[in-house]
């Protein structure tokens, strides 16, 4: 965010006071880009930088009068309403946006300028927790979030050990000592593996499936930031499950792992499931530290676009493995994560329209895609998530693989 100073002027012509301010352009920011920086009165105004300026340059950018439009809106809740008229969960409409973001913000710049920064994965379509982080950051006077009861509060994990308000980018990444809840990771890893070989065993380097697997080390995780935004999703799914008359209940693999799905008291009601992420040492270590995520916008470049391109997870871990890589010791990782499901869209056909599966989730009519290549090909049922909020990374296993 840039600096400025006030450099008042008179308006001769018009016969009213407007102000210019001066700003200093920070570092890493070129000709062309976007920042923001807040006015003497404390309003936050976006600004492009002009050819031929770069950072530590002044510009000057004349701050434009306090809107007159009256905000209709009390709470963000009610404005999130009025942005998503069809209750699908996203905001979607760039025009209505638009109209909102003038009433809330003092953002400058055309329709899809304005857009961009709420939308900041490019996927077109904007939830609750990302329109909450859009409001804090460029609302100079942010509203109340305007839930009602437990919808407002969050609540934590009963194992969460960290701060539960700020800082807000606390993350963690805590080895899993208790003696039973490592064996309850064990008896997950145990009870989802299937003896069954699929073309993607070949990245491993070894085409051949493991006899089993042995756990060697689990790190449970604590992300303050992604928790409440995964938190206030589950929510959000779980009373639409609770709308549609054709919502269904699914089982899955993990579920077998009875006592784990206790302790995380997993809400299977709204299909939220235990599931399973294999990924490379890199990008395991990105997500768990926080600097990275599930980006949407390029997942299934590793794993395939066969439902879509969204995120793959596995109800067993013989076919997360297939995509964990194992370092020089051996030690594979994969990433148990807590997936909000919520209306699942079934599909068990051998070659599925992948655009209209994805449109199907986009459009909010789905939550979620369940491939069952288990029926059609014999192999593993695929869940795919398109929606980084519906996820939230738990547990960290690394493990070894075992050849008979």
């Amino acid at each position: 965010m840039g600096d400025c100073q006030s450099v008042p002027q008179e308006d001769n012509e018009l016969q009213v006071s407007k102000e210019r301010v001066q700003v200093i352009i920070p570092e890493g920011v070129a000709a062309g880009s976007q920042i923001k920086f807040r006015t003497p009165d404390g309003r936050l105004i976006q600004v492009v930088i002009p050819e031929g300026f770069g950072p530590g340059d002044k510009i000057t950018v004349e701050v434009p009068p306090k809107k007159v439009q009256e905000n209709k809106f009390k709470t963000l809740h009610e404005a999130f309403v009025y942005l998503d008229p069809k209750h699908t969960g996203y905001i979607t409409d760039r025009d209505r946006f638009a109209e909102v973001a003038s009433m809330l913000t003092d953002l400058k710049g055309t329709k899809e300028e304005v857009w961009k920064s709420l939308d900041k994965d490019g996927n077109g379509q904007v939830n609750w927790p990302e329109f909450v982080e859009w409001a804090e950051d460029n609302c100079s006077e942010p509203l109340e979030l305007g839930l009602s009861g437990s919808e407002s509060a969050v609540s934590f994990p009963a194992l969460w050990t960290g701060p539960t308000d700020k800082p807000s980018d606390y993350v963690a990444q805590l080895q899993v000592t208790d003696t039973e809840q490592f064996m309850e990771l064990g008896e997950l890893v145990q009870k989802t593996y299937k003896k069954i070989w699929t073309r993607d065993r070949k990245k491993t380097g070894v085409d051949k499936v493991p006899s089993g697997f042995d756990l060697i080390k689990a790190m449970r995780c604590e992300n303050l930031k992604d928790w409440k935004r995964y938190y206030h999703r589950r929510h959000q799914i779980a009373h639409a499950c609770s709308q549609k008359t054709n919502f269904v209940k699914r089982p899955v693999l993990t579920s077998r792992a009875a006592a784990l799905y206790k302790r995380q008291a997993i809400r299977t009601h709204c299909n939220e499931w235990l599931l399973f992420h294999g990924t490379s040492p890199e990008s395991a270590k990105s997500i768990l530290s926080g600097t990275g995520d599930f980006v949407i916008s390029l997942a299934g470049s590793a794993t395939g676009t066969l439902y879509g391109r969204g995120t793959y997870f596995a109800e067993s871990i013989t076919k997360a493995d297939e995509y964990a890589q194992a370092d020089e010791d051996g030690l594979c990782c994969v990433l148990v994560c807590k997936v909000a499901a919520g209306h699942v869209l079934y599909n068990d056909e051998v070659t599925p329209d992948a655009e209209k599966l994805q449109q199907s989730c986009i459009s909010g009519e789905h939550h979620s895609i369940l491939g069952d290549r288990e029926k059609c090909r014999g192999t593993f049922k695929e869940i795919v998530i398109f929606d980084a909020d519906q996820v939230y990374v738990e547990y960290a296993l690394f493990y070894k693989r075992q050849y008979a």
